[in-house]
Order: C-alpha cells, then sequence, then structure tokens
C-alpha cells in the first residue's frame, strides 16, 4: 500500500511558482524549494521530476491564469481597441512586483529547458495574435484610420506588454505604468 499524500499538489506548485517567479529558473535553488514546498528532495523528485519538471508545471500554472486574462480582455466579443485599451489598463505593478513569470522565463532561455521556453513563447505570440486580431477588428470597422500597419502596430504593443513587465522591475510604480499605458491613445488613434 503506497503512502498517503501529506501535501495538497497545486498548494505545493503555488509556492513553487511564487519562487520562481521571484527568483528565476537559475537563481532558484533545490534547497529553497525544499523548504518553501514542505517537500523533502526525494518527493520532489518522485512527485515533479526534480526542479526542472517542478518549474515547468509551475509555469503551466501560471500560463494558465495569464490565458485568463487574455481571455477576460483581448480574446472577448466585440474585438477592437477598447480591448486593448482595457486589457493594458488592467495591468497591475506593485512594490513588491517580479514582472512577468512568462517574460522572465523567456529571458532565461539560456537556462531553462527548451520544453518550458516553448510553452512561454507560445504564450506570447498567443497574445500578439490576439492583440492583431483586435487590431484588424477596428480596422476593419473603421475605428482606426484606413492605411496603418496594424500588423506592425501589434508587434510593438506585444513588445510594449512584454517590455513593462520588465519595466516594472526597475520601476515599481502603478503611477508610472499608467502615464505609459495613456500614451496608448496616441497610437490607437
Amino acid at each position: 500500500m503506497g503512502r498517503h499524500k501529506e501535501y495538497e499538489r497545486e498548494e505545493v506548485l503555488l509556492k513553487a511558482r511564487d519562487l520562481f517567479w521571484a527568483k528565476g529558473y537559475e537563481g532558484t535553488h533545490l534547497q529553497e524549494l525544499v523548504e518553501v514546498t514542505g517537500l523533502n528532495r526525494f518527493g520532489l523528485y518522485s512527485e515533479f521530476g526534480g526542479k526542472d519538471g517542478l518549474f515547468r508545471e509551475a509555469l503551466e500554472n501560471y500560463i494558465a491564469e495569464a490565458k485568463s486574462a487574455y481571455d477576460d480582455y483581448l480574446a472577448r466579443d466585440p474585438q477592437g481597441l477598447d480591448n486593448i485599451r482595457d486589457y493594458f489598463g488592467s495591468l497591475r505593478i506593485t512594490r513588491s512586483y517580479h514582472g512577468c513569470f512568462l517574460v522572465n522565463t523567456l529571458t532565461e532561455k539560456h537556462v531553462v529547458s527548451e520544453a518550458a521556453f516553448k510553452m512561454a513563447k507560445r504564450t506570447a505570440q498567443r497574445a500578439e495574435r490576439l492583440i492583431l486580431e483586435n487590431l484588424q477588428a477596428a480596422a476593419d470597422t473603421g475605428e482606426m484610420p484606413a492605411g496603418r500597419d496594424i500588423l506592425a502596430l501589434s508587434k510593438l504593443l506585444a513588445a510594449l506588454d512584454q517590455g513593462l513587465a520588465i519595466y516594472g522591475i526597475v520601476s515599481p510604480s502603478s503611477k508610472d505604468k499608467d502615464a505609459i499605458v495613456a500614451q496608448l491613445e496616441m497610437l490607437l488613434s
């Protein structure tokens, strides 16, 4: 008969996710994961396959939340500029801000597994596609002036989205973020 698990898997994933989010993959040590999650090394390896497996599952957990945020704003109908405005307006930066776990993973391409990097990249590309779809809808309805290069604008807005995640670490002020996002009106008009 197997041993009864004395932990909640979801709770372990959330604790690990928060540690990876704050310190990055490379900056997080196995002993810290043991301490934060309450699992011993054997439990961590048998349940998750080690640090990399735990990281991938923690990233999957984060991506599910990010997908929900993208869906709440960028995938809603009707598509258009209000979705983009509302999405950027919803981004939160606080004094304890660690950036975006997704963007942090992309910046650690050299140390995370290829599988983790590809998950993060696919999610970032999905966000860019959703931005493009909203811009296309705005162009189709005349909400944006004709002749705008919406493909280039979608890439610029995706870069702004990812860049704000890094900028928020440098300047963890919601006031600064709000001032930057306010400039979107010029880009979108």
